[in-house]
């Protein structure tokens, strides 16, 4: 069993899952088991719910259950019924899309993304790990899948002190898998690929580009990976795009994109560091689509990385003609919504603009957040005109 410190159960009863090293009054810390789970109670011994604990991270617990409950197959086949069903009147005509997303499905540290019949199961914590065999049974119960691929190699892994690991444990050849996004065709690597094979938390912001983009535009599509917001843009009426990103290996799922959907005419591939290509030219766009990595991989580098991104938005819109369109986004979820408005504003005022904000976007609904969980919440899409 593990008991708070006083006062340590206000943010747990208000739904916040995470229970910090320094919130636990015993046992001690140390003598927790890595995955181990256990009932949680307050300094009184009231209890609090069900968790699984892990010594060496810094969130030594997290919350599984309300109630007292067995942590087997099925309870975790009844969340994953449950994430499915939620998810259903927005995805169900989608091949694509997160089936399950860790806190924000009430089972901490587990991702679980579906595209067509093939489906990635993600671990970022011990305490996963400690379960994945009644997952991996609910997961083949639940989606009757070809193919089930376990993806265990997040950074938060490390901070877990758990290995990184890669592995089909379904189907066989999963590094070219086929499926369809608003009518666009795409090919994702699901064993090598980036995150789980796609970056899927844009999935739903990227066909509301035809609101956005004008006729015969031409884009500038920087840190373009797979060509994924090049296509949209594309589709949305887009006639020419420039797809720029530092990875050869990115570039060439970007051109088997356009080639599978008859786009390669209007798709230039550029293999270069963003930075230098916004430097080195003068050529300007109608439109700009910059969605970098996350910048800030810690609470230390804030400072840092905000920098980065004022620097890498002023280039940006360096290069945008009057009154084009920029598309900015940040993963990084160290970084507020604000904060990140505020970069972008200085970042127009450097280039003596002024930036007209049209829409601000996050995460699909099927990257669902949690009120009392801020830390859920780390997509940020900024849409506006930069006069």
């Amino acid at each position: 069993m593990i008991k708070l410190r006083k006062q340590a159960d206000r943010k747990v009863r208000r739904g916040y899952l995470w229970i910090f090293s320094n919130e636990i009054e015993e046992p001690p810390v140390k003598d927790l088991s890595p995955g181990g789970i256990y009932d949680v109670t307050d300094f009184t011994g009231e209890f609090l719910g069900v968790a699984y604990a892990n010594p060496k991270s810094l969130i030594a617990a997290r919350i599984l259950s309300r109630k007292k409950t067995i942590i087997d197959e099925s309870f975790i086949g009844a969340r994953l019924q449950k994430a499915l069903e939620l998810r259903h009147p927005y995805c169900r005509d989608r091949e694509a899309f997160r089936a399950f997303f860790g806190e924000a499905d009430l089972l901490p540290g587990l991702v679980i993304d579906k595209y067509g019949p093939h489906v990635v199961i993600q671990s970022s914590t011990a305490g996963v790990d400690r379960i994945l065999h009644p997952i991996v049974e609910a997961v083949g119960r639940i989606f009757t899948p070809e193919s089930i691929v376990l993806r265990n190699d997040s950074s938060m892994r490390t901070l877990e002190g758990i290995p990184v690991t890669k592995e089909i444990l379904l189907g066989s050849d999963v590094s070219s898998i086929k499926f369809r996004s608003h009518g666009v065709l795409f090919v994702a690597n699901l064993i090598n690929g980036q995150k789980t094979g796609f970056f899927l938390d844009q999935e739903f912001n990227r066909p509301l580009l035809n609101r956005y983009i004008p006729e015969n535009a031409t884009v500038l599509d920087l840190y373009c990976y797979s060509g994924a917001w090049s296509l949209h843009a594309v589709a949305a009426g887009a006639d020419m795009v420039t797809a720029v990103d530092s990875s050869e290996s990115a570039l060439e799922l970007a051109r088997q994109n356009s080639y599978l959907n008859s786009y390669d005419s209007r798709i230039d591939t550029v293999r270069e560091d963003v930075l230098q290509f916004l430097k080195n030219g003068s050529e300007k766009w109608d439109v700009i689509i910059l969605d970098p990595p996350a910048f800030i991989k810690s609470r230390s580098k804030v400072r840092e990385g905000r920098q980065g991104y004022i620097d890498i938005n002023r280039k940006a819109i360096a290069r945008l003609k009057k009154g084009g369109l920029l598309i900015t986004c940040s993963c990084s979820g160290h970084m507020g919504l604000s904060d990140f408005l505020d970069v972008a504003n200085i970042a127009a005022y450097k280039n003596g603009r002024n930036l007209r904000i049209l829409s601000v976007l996050g995460q699909g609904p099927d990257h669902p957040t949690l009120a009392a969980m801020p830390e859920t919440r780390y997509l940020k899409v900024i849409i506006a005109q930069a006069l």
